[in-house]
């Protein structure tokens, strides 16, 4: 086939008129925290500053504890992009920067059944998992949509 041929083929099934196929929407994030802990409500920048370690204790003095779901997952990914601007891959030079300076990054869980088992359990946590998969020992502070 000619290389004209190959562009009115493409032309006509471009010029067709059919839609385009319609992007998946992408799923709530429920930012949590225990039921028994202090924290009320979050921004998205009390986020930023506690999951890049530059605010490590909440309001009371007590440490927090963020906790990420592993790398190239999907909800971290989107978490990564709407809070701290960047992707997990990203990130990396920003940690080995902190590498030197004592501070090191989030714990990483490996399901969202084991962010709502530990945020659940320990007062000082705060996590995120898909809105639909909130935990009933859990309390949402903040849905990123």
């Amino acid at each position: 086939m000619s290389a004209l041929a190959n562009v009115l083929r493409i032309a006509l099934v471009v010029g067709t008129g059919l839609p385009a196929p319609v992007a998946e929407q992408a799923p709530r994030i429920a930012v949590i925290v225990s039921k028994s802990s202090r924290v009320e409500h979050v921004s998205k920048d009390d986020l930023r500053e506690l999951y890049l370690r530059r605010r490590r204790l909440w309001d009371d003095g007590e440490r927090a504890l963020p906790v990420n779901l592993p790398a190239g997952n999907p909800v971290r990914e989107r978490f990564s992009r709407l809070v701290l601007g960047r992707s997990s891959d990203e990130l990396v030079a920003y940690w080995n920067g902190r590498y030197f300076e004592g501070i090191t990054p989030p714990a990483v869980l490996p399901t969202p059944t084991a962010v709502n088992a530990f945020v659940a359990d320990e007062p000082n946590a705060i996590g995120y998992v898909p809105a639909d998969e909130a935990g009933s020992k859990c309390r949402v502070v903040l849905l990123l949509e």
